[in-house]
């Protein structure tokens, strides 16, 4: 034993600065790789076998440049004192508010001491070793609350457990291993915190507490009739019942003021990487495809123009037809590719979607068939039943509402002109109200899409989200496009359809744009105000509840701590979503591409809004917007298909606009009516094989990039085959 101190330790006496030395002794670099993490485990090991009496200064400055250390076996840590206990955040000094967790008013004491030992618990145990801090109670306080963070060590395990994919030393992106750590340090300047960005640290607290599972014999949460089942998410199962009330993340106001000084200018360039590392894949590939698109509509504003400026009559239109169908749909695959890029960079592309329950899912506890575990199990017919038989008689009974207030708009007009005449402005109030009431009936309609979504009760996240935008396409093409069909096709009227398209679309971006900003900002500048107003704070039961979770060692924040006042002020906040945003695109896409061959102004319209709403968004989203839960995407999901699915449908309103078009007719005098329109089902579906053309001759994946992923299957296969052979010829 003397002889393993003497080589690992030569001197048993250092001076104040000797830290150095030793570093340079043991071969510690300037920041910790996992050889050296690695070679002071081993020290530490062999330390904690001697005693320390003469060694103890040695171990606490071994350990400063770290306060904890991992054991292989999980089971204990040594203290800055050199102290071996259980996993205890107490231990720890307590980093960045990761995320912020509040509890109903009404929660019991026993209910949160229990989910706070789970969350600071020892893995082996079924907890995630987080640490919890309790927020101090204010005098208008309504909930507890609670500030997580974990160590950079502990988010780096669990981002290994979770599968992420890093860049590595050689420019290859490859899943992440902590047991390799220093291959993704890809930079010298790079220290161990910057392996992971705000985005994943978030995303991977977000899904250690969803891990938290019921172990066998926990059939409820105590102090609640909350029941639970083997192997159920015990936060998400709180959350269902309203015991949590709350589940959110602070902003980083440094990371967040760097970004919106680059983000809001005019002249700049969208940081779309920065968006993605603070904010999630989700949010950056949403503004990614919003630049890309706003990009892309140059070419239809700029042809727009050409055709106001070689005629105002329709004998342009053949052209302009072929044109838009050939447009949107190379933008569409080009979008893929470029998705397919983000995708790669930002380690999401070779992601699938688990077939795990969503929080909301509920059902009768039954074994699963394959695992034999115990889960909630919904009858499939029972979401059948309610998809046809209540979701499909209500989206009927919207379309025909919007049906009846396209009519009646008409009937109004023709009212109004026999009043004052065919050139009274009078005549444009019908069309401005009801692009109103479409804009006011889109609210309307994504909490019903919501609503009729939750009664159906899909299991996974993915089948959720598809069904609810189904839904979102259906209500909203009818209300926003039935009007431009009937104008179109019923009223056959060319010049009424380019008045009523080019209302719609500025109306209804307009009250969009306010809409979408100055709720927000109200909500922001009152809405404490009114929350402190009408909502009464049970301040003496808090008090108790803070009292009793104090006995039970659960620390508070200071009260001057910034992140107590700063969460207060976040707390009001509105929540962001991509969903409102992608289906304003969706709406104004259908404006550009379906009847725009009549009204070429369209897309400069589109263009314009766009670009003014981009750095609105970016305003918004870093100001008025509680910071939303990053979310990780290889691509922008079911709303593709929407995209796709307009394009094709545009085909036919294009062709239909051809076919009705005057100075075609004349071209068409010769024909007899069943030539002409035989021509015209060809004209269509020589467009649908241009199409289908199109979509094979772009791939969606860049070579370079299809290149770099066979690149990492063929290390990893190496890796595999060596770590093969050196372990048959160890044996």
């Amino acid at each position: 034993m003397e002889d393993i101190k003497e080589n690992l330790i030569p001197s048993l006496h250092f001076a104040e600065n000797d830290e150095e030395e030793l570093a340079e002794e043991i071969g510690l670099p300037a920041r910790p790789t996992i050889p050296s993490l690695l070679q002071r485990n081993s020290q530490i090991n062999l330390l904690e076998k001697m005693d320390h009496s003469g060694e103890q200064k040695k171990l606490n400055e071994l350990r400063q440049r770290k306060g904890t250390v991992r054991f292989p076996n999980n089971t204990s840590k040594v203290n800055r004192q050199g102290k071996i206990s259980l996993p205890d955040d107490e231990q720890e000094p307590f980093g960045d508010s990761l995320m912020v967790l509040e509890f109903d008013e009404r929660a019991s004491v026993e209910a949160i001491q229990w989910i706070m030992d789970k969350i600071r618990g020892r893995r082996v145990d079924g907890g995630m070793e987080l640490m919890v801090r309790k927020e101090p109670l204010s005098k208008d306080g309504k909930t507890i609350i609670f500030h997580l963070s974990a160590t950079h060590m502990k988010l780096l395990e669990i981002a290994d457990d979770m599968g992420f994919m890093k860049r590595t030393k050689s420019g290859i992106i490859r899943n992440f291993n902590v047991a390799c750590l220093d291959e993704f340090f890809y930079d010298e300047n790079m220290a161990l915190e910057d392996i992971l960005t705000p985005a994943d640290r978030q995303i991977i607290v977000k899904h250690a507490l969803e891990t938290i599972k019921a172990a066998d014999d926990e059939h409820r949460i105590p102090g609640t009739k909350i029941t639970l089942y083997h192997g159920q998410s015990i936060i998400q199962a709180a959350q269902s019942a309203e015991l949590i009330t709350n589940l959110y993340s602070l902003h980083d106001k440094r990371t967040l003021k760097e970004l919106r000084h680059r983000w809001i200018k005019p002249t700049r360039v969208q940081p779309i990487d920065e968006i993605r590392d603070y904010f999630g894949e989700s949010v950056g590939m949403y503004f990614s495809f919003l630049g890309f698109y706003t990009y892309a509509l140059v070419v239809p504003t700029v042809f727009g123009f050409l055709q106001l400026g070689l005629s105002e009559e329709t004998e342009t239109v053949p052209f302009f037809c072929v044109f838009y169908v050939v447009w949107m749909k190379v933008f569409l695959e080009l979008w893929k590719r470029k998705s397919s890029s983000h995708a790669y960079r930002w380690g999401t592309i070779t992601m699938t979607n688990l077939d795990e329950p969503r929080p909301g899912y509920y059902g009768k506890l039954a074994r699963d068939p394959i695992t034999g575990k115990w889960t909630p199990q919904y009858p499939k017919w029972k979401t059948y039943v309610q998809m046809y038989c209540v979701t499909a008689p209500i989206i009927m009974l919207c379309m025909g509402i919007a049906a009846f207030v396209t009519i009646f708009q008409f009937y109004v007009e023709a009212y109004l002109a026999e009043l004052f005449g065919p050139d009274a402005y009078i005549l444009y109030l019908p069309s401005v109200v009801n692009a109103i009431y479409i804009a006011v009936s889109t609210l309307a309609y994504d909490r019903l899409a919501t609503y009729l979504t939750d009664k159906e009760n899909h299991r996974t996240q993915s089948q959720y989200e598809r069904h609810r935008v189904n839904k979102l396409i259906v209500l909203e093409f009818v209300n926003n496009f039935l009007c431009l069909f009937y104008i179109a096709f019923i009223l056959q009227d060319m010049k009424m359809l380019k008045t009523q398209l080019m209302m719609q679309l500025i109306v209804l971006q307009f009250l969009q744009n306010v809409f979408e900003n100055l709720y927000p900002y109200l909500k922001k500048k009152v809405g404490l105000k009114i929350v402190r107003l009408f909502v009464k704070s049970n301040y003496e039961k808090l008090k108790l509840a803070h009292e009793s979770l104090d006995e039970m060692g659960l620390r508070s924040l200071s009260e001057d701590d910034p992140r107590v006042v700063q969460n207060r002020k976040e707390t009001i906040l509105e929540e962001y979503n991509t969903y409102d945003d992608y289906l304003e695109l969706y709406i104004q896409f259908g404006y550009v591409v379906l009847f725009s061959s009549v009204a070429p102004l369209t897309a400069f319209w589109a263009i314009l809004n766009n670009v003014i709403e981009i750095r609105l968004d970016a305003y918004k989203l870093c100001s008025f917007f509680k910071r939303p839960f990053a979310r990780r995407t290889k691509n922008i999901g079911a709303w593709q298909l929407a995209f796709e699915t307009l394009a094709v449908i545009s085909i036919l309103t294009n062709c239909g606009i051809l076919y009705l078009s005057p100075h075609m007719r004349e071209l068409g005098a010769g024909f007899s009516r069943e030539a002409y329109t035989l021509t015209f089902l060809i004209i269509e579906h020589v467009l649908l094989g241009l199409t289908w053309f199109i979509y094979k001759a772009i791939p969606d994946t860049p070579h370079w990039v299809r290149v770099a992923l066979a690149k990492a299957e063929h290390e990893s296969r190496q890796a595999l085959k060596r770590e093969v052979r050196n372990g048959l010829s160890a044996r």
